[in-house]
């Protein structure tokens, strides 16, 4: 698989989440049931990504119990596909103003650059979308307010594309739950060249008026920045960060956000090679991400 490292290191820093990895699910006052519930649905989940075999049953998954399974999940991708070095959100989107949006967690093998090809065969019928990526230069970020604040905790924006997986079947009904259980679905993230924002430039007002174009492979553009997608990225970096901390994480110097994504899913079963062009983040010409389908 192609990986793209991201010179982190594994840090122990998930507070109980990680202890609850490391040990079997026991609930005081719950039945041994729902521990089973919570294991058996990770890894229906996990066979699923592995084997790239869509769930076609129904999971039995509600709100509370969603990110214990994603946990889990994570737990058995992790000697695969690497430690942790960022999250994933859903941030971006309008409609998710006023709650807290879905996380997910990124793993290092999940990780490619642009130029990369990549197999079908990877995923389950996967879909592309463009997004914004941070890295984050200081612990800061877990007590700013505002934009400012954020964007002085930030080291630099890359762009980049999100492949989502279709892990659980488009015929088998499922919510926001089951998503965040799915780790969001997150297969594959393919990262351009990052942009410095340690600069005299007026980031925030950049960042705010910056334009998206895909194109396939005969040059026809397949989709555009999405008119839902009016979240200002730092302030979606805001609401990942506080749906953070609402599960006990704090994000670290080096951590990786992918925010959400910024336009249309796009199928890639079509598609021989995606280039996606961000217009505005750069004085030079726009910035790219290409990719190519085998």
């Amino acid at each position: 698989m192609p990986s793209f490292r991201l010179h982190c290191i594994s840090r122990g820093r998930h507070l109980l989440t990680g202890l609850i990895l490391c040990t079997p699910l026991v609930f005081v006052g719950s039945s041994v049931a729902v521990a089973t519930d919570i294991e058996g649905t990770a890894n229906t989940l996990f066979k699923s990504f592995t084997k790239t075999n869509a769930v076609e049953t129904e999971l039995d998954v509600d709100s509370e119990l969603a990110i214990e399974v994603q946990n889990f999940y994570i737990a058995l991708l992790r000697p695969t596909w690497g430690m942790d070095v960022g999250y994933a959100a859903l941030a971006t989107q309008s409609a998710h103003e006023g709650q807290s949006p879905p996380t997910g967690i990124l793993l290092e093998n999940m990780f490619t650059g642009t130029r990369a090809t990549i197999s079908r065969s990877l995923g389950i019928d996967m879909q592309a979308a463009a997004e914004l990526y941070f890295r984050v230069k200081s612990a800061d970020l877990n007590f700013a307010v505002n934009r400012e604040e954020v964007l002085r905790s930030l080291h630099s924006v890359i762009p980049g594309v999100r492949l989502s997986d279709t892990l659980v079947s488009e015929h088998v009904p499922h919510d926001r739950s089951v998503l965040s259980a799915a780790n969001l679905e997150v297969r594959m993230c393919v990262l351009g060249g990052p942009l410095d924002l340690d600069s005299d430039l007026d980031w925030i007002e950049r960042l705010s008026s910056f334009d998206i174009a895909m194109f396939d492979q005969d040059k026809q553009q397949i989709a555009t920045k999405g008119a839902s997608m009016s979240v200002h990225p730092l302030d979606a970096v805001l609401a990942t960060r506080d749906a953070l901390v609402a599960r006990g994480i704090q994000v670290v110097e080096g951590d990786i956000l992918a925010i959400g994504t910024l336009t249309d899913h796009i199928g890639v079963g079509e598609l021989s090679r995606l280039r996606v062009e961000f217009e505005g983040l750069s004085d030079e010409q726009p910035v790219f991400v290409y990719m190519a389908f085998r």
